[in-house]
C-alpha cells in the first residue's frame, strides 16, 4: 500500500516500484487520488499484468500520524 500525495507524487511511486513487480502483484493507493488519474492507472497498469487499487484514505497522508491526539 502506498500513501503519498495525490498527483504526480503517485505517478513518481509507480514508477520507481513497477520495475520491481511481477504480474499479479497489487498497488493500493490510499492517497485520494483522483478518480480520473486512478482509472489511467489502472488500465496502464493492467497492461503490464499489475492491479492497482485506488482506496483513498480520509485525511490523506497526514491524518495517521495524528490520529490518536484527539
Amino acid at each position: 500500500m502506498m500513501l503519498v500525495k495525490a498527483g504526480a507524487p503517485v505517478d513518481s511511486m509507480i514508477d520507481a516500484i513497477v520495475p520491481h513487480l511481477e504480474e499479479g502483484d497489487i498497488i493500493i493507493d490510499g492517497g485520494n487520488s483522483e478518480y480520473t488519474d486512478t482509472n489511467r492507472r489502472s488500465v496502464d497498469l493492467e497492461k503490464r499484468g499489475v492491479l492497482y487499487v485506488g482506496c483513498g484514505v480520509s485525511g490523506g497522508e497526514e491524518e495517521p500520524l495524528h490520529a490518536f491526539e484527539r
